[in-house]
């Protein structure tokens, strides 16, 4: 799977099957371009990290193969959990980090979690490939479990980027559900969030921006 082509036809089923999650980290960022992105978005996730407290309980959702997990652990947090919808996916974030806790669970209607449950909460990669209708339902979901500071990312897209994707016909960003700012904006109040913090990850030829919200 190329680097730019991760947007794919029922992700739900294609990410619960053992070989695409075995591939999923070399095709995402194995040619240059995603070497390049995932260092761009790394370091934009690390400054929105920066300020909080490392002894937060953190819980990493929709954490796929533990990329962000092991982020976490890297960045001195020193309780990390993962939480993913697919089996397949956990199971090769398990073998990097034998040492942290996963469990199952579907973000987009309820985790299996108690309210205000952890002090931080992440959610990279999931957003922007979601409606408008589910991407709140996560979000609500994401203030739910919190008493802290939630860390997502957004795939907002600009002029150069609508643009791009008149002229190639791909979705704009790469993303499934690309927003614009407007859009953003409105998420957050429906969702009783607030910004915090915004970094891009190589404007403008990325959508890619990670947010710390707050309640």
């Amino acid at each position: 799977m190329k680097t730019d082509s991760h947007v794919v036809t029922n992700p739900r089923e294609f990410w619960q099957l053992s070989p695409h999650a075995e591939h999923y980290e070399q095709g995402r960022f194995g040619d240059p371009w995603g070497r390049l992105y995932r260092r761009a978005e790394e370091r934009a996730i690390r400054r929105a990290l920066r300020p909080l407290s490392r002894s937060s309980r953190t819980l990493d959702v929709a954490c796929g193969t533990g990329r962000v997990t092991a982020l976490l652990v890297r960045e001195g947090f020193v309780e990390v959990v993962g939480s993913d919808v697919s089996a397949a996916m956990m199971g090769v974030a398990k073998r990097h980090l034998p040492r942290i806790a996963f469990f199952q669970g579907d973000v987009t209607q309820r985790l299996p979690v108690g309210d205000k449950s952890f002090d931080v909460v992440t959610c990279i990669g999931l957003l922007m490939h979601l409606d408008a209708a589910v991407r709140l339902a996560v979000l609500k979901e994401l203030v739910r479990i919190s008493r802290g500071p939630i860390v997502v990312q957004y795939g907002v897209v600009g002029a150069l980027l609508r643009l791009k994707s008149l002229i190639t016909g791909k979705p704009a960003g790469a993303v499934r559900s690309p927003v614009v700012e407007a859009e953003l904006r409105d998420d957050l109040r429906r969702s009783g969030l607030r910004e915090r913090s915004r970094f891009w990850a190589l404007r403008p030829v990325s959508s890619s921006v990670i947010l710390t919200l707050t309640t």
